[in-house]
């Protein structure tokens, strides 16, 4: 290297001296190459080209060490460099990627190729130099191809019409594969088929004569292929395959529409959906004859049902492929290898292809595109749509970096070659060796998602997993967990295939439920949910979309609340994971919406309150988002019934529907006050509200009416105005700052009685040692039994700092973490209140959902040490202020 630096300062003049330095100065892929290459372009021209004086002289010599061929071409054709400095910086339109229509065909077939590489060498610049993102990258590559078929599609219809005059039927060229997604690589093969409308008729005529149809179409096709992929001086244009086509190398070149519906009704195999999927009229006839092609094959890949078969035929192309690979040996394979770019397209293709059908906001033909499709409607979370897109970009310029060398169309190295030290510093690494640890990393997160998505022989089945085993994996109750899989495999609820389908899950299905927050909770309520058909078609029609599975088996664990609500409405589960349900909150315009389409209550409360939860677990909301929804439910069915049932009286909460914070389990607090005395159809009303109620699943508690238990059900504003001035005690101030009103002619005066009783006297110091005492009471009488919510920092000491603080400060805010937050903004020291209320919520509807601290264990007991600390603190701080 040194002895070819020297050689090339001595021999050429002072003027090219710059960019030889360059090459010796920076850390190029191939200096060498960039070296051999700039002395072939100084015996071309001699004097060093303008362009090449300034800054962009530096970029073509980058471009000479990454790629030989473009070099090449560039040493060749040195009059082109002013036009790509002029271009190379410039994001280009559709409209600029239209070669030349134009000569006679020797000239015409030179000037495609050289507009071709002329534009391969303005996207590798963008690249190498990061002046764009792959996905315009891409772009651009697919639009030099689709203008280069455009433009010989344009030429040879010019020749054939002067020969056999104008046809009866217009033509079409379709891409497919990567040029169909806009998405071909720096060498891809351009993959094509060629349509035309009608196989009845002829040409007009011209001076070879007339020609049937086909016969025309097929020459014409050929011609359009000849002129591209035909060697010449200045190389290929693109290699075309159109072995996609109907019947492959068997079939003929071209196909009318009536020949292809025949062909995709009656004969087509299920591999072709996949070469189908990606489908798009590339050039002719797109407008016209490219909508009736899209309209006949859409129907052949998209299913209007979940198309569960396509499982297999992934497994059946995968296993081909893994016996192809396997001939290559020690040669690693960035396409077909195992967790390369194929898996990652395999996996967002038969998403399409088994749910396209039925969710067609998923469908896309670009592989980016469809990623975050299936992650915004929820096929794929978060972490999976991050890793297989970071995974497909990592892959896909490696592919383009090792392929650029010579534009072959390669995608395989030895890891040992000096090949794979030049694309390790090609991709940005310092060592052969740092980028194939990456590139290892890369490819088995790939493979780990493929397995995941797609069963795969490697699993052993369910039958043959032993409580051993079990204990192995990590399962806290092997035995119990055991015992529900031999309860299932015996099942008479299950045909022999279900039976089958489930077993050959075998090791897949258990880490899943390994994940589950309750795996016992999740087989239990497993077997229940197959005593109804609706349950079992519902779990079968989601066994191989694992992220829909992983949900499944997360509403299983809870130990009642899904279980419970699916015997009331089984029909639920044909809504539960509805992307649009997921992604969009819970109102009661939505809510409303549903509840027109069903016109059942119980179904569209159970309904809700699941997809709640869901979108809880999926991070959509946050835990007091979800007490928000919950609520939210809650009011949708009280305000439906109080509307029915139309009580001559106004009903308001408190507790935490009052305050907006219900959570799984939480009780209805109700008072039910009217302007006058109700009388004995008061009385009905109220009985036949709570009984309404009670039938959704709600727990309606009364009892904080006035005199508790021993009061009336229904009493008049009057007597509770007097009872609030004369009788209500301390807990019932602490308890009102709670209260919402809620329907009824009357809600303005009972708010305003509750007001006046809450605020009309001054929290004094007396009243706060009063409320501690209080607190300290339900301490030692329920915190044994209910440690989370009345124990030593339990839910109940951040109610009380709410309760203490709207009384001291005279602010209604009705609301535990809106009170904690005004607190915070008054107190700086207490901002770590808000968190903590989150926390110890999230912990205490864990509780209610599973039975079980799942995510806190044992850490509960720090955070609620750190509950009383602050309590105590905001104690003293009040003590101070009012002392």
């Amino acid at each position: 290297m040194k002895l070819l630096v020297e050689k090339l300062k001595s021999s050429l003049p002072q003027e090219w001296h710059p960019l030889v330095e360059f090459v010796e100065r920076e850390k190029l892929p191939n200096p060498r190459r960039a070296l051999i290459l700039l002395e072939k372009l100084y015996r071309k021209v001699n004097a060093l080209p303008e362009p090449m004086r300034g800054e962009f002289g530096s970029h073509v010599v980058r471009l000479f060490s990454y790629s030989q061929f473009l070099g090449e071409f560039l040493v060749r054709h040195p009059e082109l460099l002013p036009e790509l400095e002029r271009v190379y910086g410039k994001t280009l339109s559709p409209a600029d990627f239209r070669p030349p229509v134009e000569g006679e065909r020797s000239s015409f077939m030179k000037g495609l190729r050289v507009f071709k590489h002329f534009h391969m060498c303005r996207v590798l610049l963008r690249d190498i130099l990061g002046l764009a993102p792959f996905s315009e990258l891409v772009r651009d590559v697919t639009l030099i191809h689709k203008g280069v078929t455009a433009a010989a599609l344009e030429f040879a219809s010019r020749e054939f019409e002067r020969r056999y005059g104008k046809p009866s039927s217009t033509f079409l060229v379709v891409g497919m594969g990567k040029a169909a997604g806009f998405e071909l690589n720096y060498s891809s093969d351009l993959d094509l088929i060629f349509v035309y409308g009608s196989r009845y008729g002829e040409t007009a005529g011209g001076s070879y004569g007339k020609l049937q149809n086909h016969d025309y179409f097929t020459l014409l096709a050929k011609e359009v292929v000849e002129l591209l992929s035909a060697n010449t001086p200045e190389g290929i244009c693109c290699v075309v395959d159109t072995r996609l086509r109907p019947n492959g190398t068997m079939g003929p070149l071209v196909n009318d529409l009536q020949a292809l519906e025949q062909y995709y009704t009656a004969v087509a195999r299920p591999w072709e959906r996949f070469a189908l999927l990606k489908a798009q009229p590339f050039a002719g006839d797109c407008g016209g004859l490219g909508v009736e092609f899209l309209k006949l094959t859409r129907a052949f890949v998209f299913r209007k049902y979940v198309d569960l078969t396509l499982i297999e035929e992934v497994l059946r192309l995968k296993e081909l492929i893994k016996a192809k690979v396997q001939k290559k040996g020690a040669k690693i394979d960035l396409k077909l290898g195992k967790g390369g770019i194929r898996e990652v397209e395999f996996i967002v293709q038969a998403f399409q292809l088994i749910y396209g059908g039925k969710f067609p906001q998923i469908r896309s033909r670009n592989t980016l595109v469809a990623l975050k499709r299936l992650f915004k409607w929820g096929f794929l979370d978060r972490r999976a749509y991050t890793d297989l897109r970071q995974a497909y970009l990592f892959l896909r310029r490696a592919e383009h970096m090792l392929q650029v060398t010579h534009f072959r169309q390669t995608q395989t190295f030895h890891p040992e070659s000096e090949e794979a030290a030049e694309l390790a510093l090609k991709m940005g690494f310092d060592s052969r060796e740092a980028f194939l640890a990456a590139l290892r990393e890369v490819m088995e997160r790939v493979n780990g998602y493929f397995n995941r998505f797609f069963p795969t022989g490697e699993n052993r089945p369910l039958s043959t997993i032993t409580e051993e085993d079990l204990r192995r994996m990590g399962f806290a109750e092997p035995a119990e967990v055991k015992r529900f899989i031999e309860v299932l495999l015996s099942s008479k609820k299950l045909s022999p295939e279900e039976l089958n389908r489930l077993d050959v899950m075998g090791e897949r299905f258990l880490e899943l439920l390994l994940e589950a927050p309750s795996s016992k909770n999740a087989m239990k309520n497993l077997v229940a949910l197959f005593d109804r058909e609706e349950g079992k078609l519902f779990f079968f029609s989601i066994l191989n979309q694992v992220n829909a599975l992983r949900l499944l088996l997360f509403l299983l664990s809870t130990k009642d609340f899904f279980i419970s609500r699916f015997r009331a409405t089984p029909e639920l589960v044909d809504f539960i994971f509805r992307p649009e349900l997921i992604e969009e909150p819970v109102t009661s315009e939505v809510i409303e919406r549903y509840y027109g389409l069903l016109g059942n209550l119980q179904l569209v409360k159970n309904l809700f309150e699941v997809v709640a939860l869901l979108r809880y677990r999926l991070a959509r909301t946050k835990v007091e988002e979800f007490f928000e929804e919950f609520t939210t439910v809650c009011d949708f069915a009280l305000s439906r019934i109080y509307r029915e049932v139309s009580p001559p009286f106004t009903v308001s909460s408190l507790g935490k529907h009052g305050s907006r914070e219900m959570t799984v389990g939480s009780d209805l607090d109700l008072l039910f006050v009217s302007s006058a005395p109700p009388g004995e159809e008061g009385a009905r009303s109220a009985v036949e509200l709570i009984k309404r109620l009670e039938g959704l699943g709600y727990e309606v508690d009364t009892r904080l009416r006035p005199f508790g238990e021993k009061g009336e059900l229904v009493f008049t504003l009057n007597y509770f105005r007097k009872y609030l001035k004369e009788n209500a005690r301390l807990w019932e101030r602490l308890a009102f700052t709670r209260f919402r009103p809620f329907a009824g002619s009357i809600s303005s005066e009972v708010e305003e009685a509750v007001r006046e009783f809450i605020f009309s006297e001054p929290l004094n110091l007396e009243t706060l040692e009063g409320i501690v005492q209080m607190r300290e009471r339900l301490e030692r009488e329920l915190g044994r039994k209910e440690p989370l919510k009345y124990g030593r920092g339990g839910t109940v000491d951040l109610d009380f700092i709410s309760y203490t603080y709207q009384l001291y400060s005279g602010k209604w805010l009705r609301n535990t973490l809106k009170a904690l937050r005004t607190l915070a903004e008054q107190e700086p020291r207490f901002e770590r209140l808000v968190e903590l209320y989150r926390r110890l919520r999230q912990a205490e509807t864990e509780k209610r959902l599973f039975g079980e601290l799942v995510t806190y264990g044992d850490r509960i007991a720090d955070l609620r040490e750190e509950v009383r600390t602050f309590y105590l603190e905001f104690t003293e701080w009040m003590r101070e202020r009012l002392s």
